[in-house]
């Protein structure tokens, strides 16, 4: 078992590959602290729960070696091939997604970014701290389940980031407001309530209210770590501030989000709503910047819109209710979208950019290669394109290094709309993942007609996404249907899915059957879900009549008028007042792009061109995987249960991956490429011989082959084939290639340097020999023209003792000091002792007023003071040891004064 630990990379084990090597490899180096193992090019990462015991975001923490490695190589790879790169972060929930990816980000900012001490780093940081407690909540799953994804784009000129974008897929709003069972609302409330002082709580009204009596937070789980939320709150604060966002600002609206919840509508015995929660209504209205009377008319009436008439009419209790949640939600993700624009709004400025580039650039360990690629998905800011066109005398070229953090797959026994829109985005992590790993290099190794060795069994879940969002019959498509139908039901919704899907291999219908629940078989398991709620979690939509009152008529809370201000414009062009429209609740992927003005479609349109959008970004870079795994289900430190890992790492289909890296052709490279990457491998005269580029690549692979007996670098397997436009070759050979690449890189540059200073040496050699010679001259004649010091006669010890004895002195001691001199100088005479002189400034300040000399006062010196400086002065019966420099003498008497 002590052999596993060496072994830093899972396609160098020995023997067969089999799923106890790789779990028995997995556990030993688990167990020695080391979490982080290389899966070839990638890595896998086995979550043990340390950073769950603490603040999820630990910037004390160490990054392990295998990740600065990795990070190392995406830097080398971006600058080589000046391609965009992007790291893909996949997992079940709780497999540690989220720290990995933090850890990642920490790393590339530390090579690439000026260091974690840089102002956007800390932006950064502050960014993903203030969302990891507004979007975070804990599930049944995972205590620390991220209900936001993620994606964080890093922004380059000559691999320096200057610049850093997040872009988030939002999927969980209905938790704001109703909490699944078993599982808490976001972290933010339960911080808030133990972090605030009582001040503050008298402040934002909730003064008296607790997770107990507050309606949004009671239908949850009630148990909290009051010590550990209130240092998170203590951080999330600080990290507000650090992004320049008004604390009290997003406080005022998460403090109405949840005053909300204990407002209550009921059918009253008149024609208008009774409210249950006075109070609580007239604190919202209070936080919110608004009147009372207009909250309640904006929960309580409807503009409707029919035949070019508009009308308004009393809602229900059920609508008036409904508004309440919708609005709760509302404001929740519209403050979590305004903190990522405006993280998104920060720029680096161009000393800093400066700066790093220099400091990038004097270390010999990064490569000088540039990069000219440009994906067409990303385009600078003119200002800056204009502004940064030109240092040190060449272009900057511009790319992207990201760091994907999308959900995990979720397996609760229920699941809604939410679930099903997060195992999708996990389906399509995995069908990503499946494509560049195993289609992609098989289907090339067919094309051009090379057989692989081994047989490798993917398994293939791109029936599973088409099951899931084909446009006309997939699931989400079906809804998008029912969803625009008024009078469409749940029944209706479920029969359409049932009658499209039955025969499908991947849909199953569990027992015992009940008409509102359907099954699909995911990648990582069967998961059941309950349809009862899908349409009404689709609409996810807001009515006018309560958007319209956070206009700047009506709103004092400029926050708050901001928040809604698109589409309080679009209901003030034509006409002052409500329509009868609807917006959405959340922020849509076109209000964000600012394609449009007013909000359309539904949470799974919007969620999945989201999700497009992220995949055509990614797709335009070149992927690294790091491939998350949990060692338990119970979220226990240091505890590794095989059962658990093993259901993973059949669904991350790890050993599959293994196998092709170990023995089959995973890498592939043009001719002209691979001969222009390793020609260094061939001698100077060896080009001008051959006659074609295959020619010359097989030169180099023999070369490399000779180079490999006389290297010191560790013996790893290799094989590759020629193919008809391609090279084909292993894990194992790519590692052995970029191995000895750089090493001979080392050597030449140490060459190159050692030529370089004996030259400028043999340079600079005639002038330093010239000045060495004039500056030996020189010292010999002031050797010449020094006197010889006399030597130093010693007396003899008798004749010192005689002479001792003679005048009454003891040689064996030191002769007494002198006393201090009777006088003092000034002006070159001797004024004798004691003077009267006046002080120029007060003295001491430090003292209080009666034991302070003041200004103007005379004092009497009597003698000269062992304080450098300073005289020994009489006043009111003190001594005191003033400043020469504070003194003036006041004429001088012609009896004490001696010229000299």
């Amino acid at each position: 078992m002590s052999g596993y630990t060496r072994v830093d990379d899972l396609t160098h084990l020995v023997g067969p590959l089999t799923e106890e090597s790789i779990v028995k490899c997995l556990q030993t180096r688990f167990y020695s602290q080391q979490y982080q193992t290389k899966l070839g090019a990638g890595l896998v990462s086995v979550n043990p729960f340390h950073h769950c015991q603490g603040s999820k975001h630990q910037d004390q923490v160490p990054v392990n070696c295998l990740l600065q490695g990795a990070v190392h190589n995406i830097l080398a790879h971006h600058a080589d091939s000046g391609h965009s790169q992007v790291v893909l972060v996949s997992g079940e929930s709780g497999s540690g997604k989220t720290y990995c990816a933090l850890q990642l980000l920490r790393q590339l900012f530390e090579e690439a970014g000026g260091g974690t001490q840089a102002d956007i780093f800390k932006h950064v940081s502050a960014t993903m701290t203030v969302l990891g407690s507004l979007g975070s909540a804990a599930t049944v799953a995972n205590t620390e389940s991220t209900r936001v994804g993620v994606y964080i784009e890093n922004l380059t000129s000559d691999c320096v980031i200057y610049r850093t974008k997040i872009h988030c897929l939002y999927v969980d709003q209905g938790r704001v407001s109703n909490v699944p069972r078993g599982e808490k609302n976001y972290h933010i409330f339960y911080q808030m309530l133990a972090g605030l002082t009582n001040d503050e709580k008298v402040k934002f009204h909730l003064r008296g209210y607790s997770i107990h009596n507050l309606r949004y937070l009671s239908c949850g789980v009630l148990q909290t770590n009051e010590t550990e939320d209130k240092l998170r709150f203590e951080a999330w604060k600080k990290s507000l501030s650090t992004m320049g966002i008004p604390v009290s600002d997003v406080l005022r609206v998460l403090s109405a989000v949840l005053l909300l919840g204990n407002v209550e509508f009921v059918e009253g015995a008149g024609l208008e709503l009774e409210v249950v929660g006075n109070n609580e209504i007239k604190a919202v209205a209070a936080l919110l910047g608004i009147s009372g009377v207009s909250l309640y008319r904006g929960f309580t009436m409807r503009t409707r819109h029919a035949h070019g008439h508009i009308s308004r009419t009393n809602t229900d209790a059920r609508s008036a209710n409904a508004t309440r949640d919708a609005l709760a939600q509302a404001l929740y993700y519209r403050t979590l979208s305004a903190v990522i624009r405006r993280m998104n709004s920060l720029r680096r400025p161009m000393s800093d950019l400066t700066v790093s580039l220099e400091s990038l650039e004097s270390r010999s360990s990064k490569s000088s290669a540039q990069y000219s690629h440009r994906p067409d998905i990303l385009s600078l800011d003119p200002g800056f394109a204009d502004a940064s066109s030109m240092q040190h005398g060449r272009k900057f070229s511009d790319g992207f290094v990201g760091i994907l953090d999308l959900f995990g797959i979720e397996l609760s026994e229920v699941n809604h709309l939410e679930q099903l829109c997060i195992n999708l985005c996990a389906e399509t992590m995995q069908n990503f993942y499946n494509i560049h790993v195993f289609r992609a290099p098989i289907e090339a190794l067919h094309e051009e007609g090379i057989q692989l060795e081994i047989d490798i069994a993917f398994f293939d879940n791109t029936p599973i996404i088409e099951l899931i969002s084909s446009e006309g019959n997939g699931i989400l498509s079906i809804l998008e249907n029912e969803s625009a139908q008024p009078k469409s039901t749940v029944d209706e919704f479920a029969h359409q899915i049932r009658a499209n899907h039955r025969i499908n291999n991947y849909f199953f219908e569990p027992l015992p059957k009940v008409d509102q629940l359907f099954g699909i078989r995911h990648f990582a398991g069967r998961v059941v879900y309950d349809v009862s709620d899908f349409l009404q979690t689709n609409q996810d939509q807001i009515v006018d009549d309560i958007v319209a009152i956070f206009s700047k008529q009506n709103c004092n809370f400029g926050f708050v008028s901001y928040l809604f201000a698109k589409e309080v414009k679009s209901l003030n062009d034509n006409f002052q007042g409500p329509k009868g429209l609807k917006h959405r609740i959340l922020p849509t992927f076109q209000q964000d792009t600012n394609s449009c003005d007013e909000s359309r479609g539904s949470l799974c349109h919007d969620f999945q061109l989201r999700l497009d959008n992220l995949l055509k970004t990614v797709s335009h870079a070149k992927p690294h995987f790091v491939r998350c795994i949990k060692s338990n289900d119970r979220g226990e430190m240091d505890s590794f249960i095989n059962e658990t890992v093993v259901q993973q790492l059949r669904s991350l289909q790890v050993l599959e991956s293994v196998q092709l890296m170990a023995g089959g052709l995973p890498h592939r490279m043009r001719y002209k490429t691979f001969k222009n990457r390793y020609q260094l491998f061939l001698p100077c005269d060896y080009m001008h011989r051959l006659e074609c580029v295959q020619e010359e690549c097989k030169a180099i692979l023999s070369c490399f082959l000779r180079a490999m007996d006389n290297s010191k670098l560790p013996y790893i397997s290799t094989q590759w084939t020629l193919g008809k436009k391609h090279i084909f070759y292993s894990e194992g050979t790519r590692q052995s290639l970029e191995a000895m690449r750089l090493e001979r890189l080392h050597l030449a540059a140490s060459k190159i340097q050692a030529h370089w200073r004996g030259s400028k040496v043999r340079r600079a050699w005639p002038l330093m020999r010239a000045h060495l010679r004039a500056k030996k001259s020189m010292s010999k004649s002031r050797m010449k023209l020094t006197p010889t010091p006399k030597p130093i006669e010693k007396v003899d010890p008798a004749t010192l003792h005689k002479l001792c004895s003679m005048y009454g002195m003891n040689s064996k001691r030191k002769p007494q000091i002198p006393a201090s001199r009777s006088y003092s100088i000034h002006d070159n005479m001797c004024i004798g002792l004691p003077q009267i002189r006046v002080m120029k400034e007060n003295f001491p300040d430090n003292v209080p007023a009666n034991q302070t000399v003041r200004k103007g006062e005379e004092v009497k010196v009597i003698g000269v003071s062992p304080q450098k400086g300073h005289l020994v002065a009489v006043y009111n019966s003190i001594s005191y040891h003033i400043p020469y420099h504070l003194l003036e003498l006041q004429g001088i008497p012609r009896h004490v004064g001696v010229d000299i």
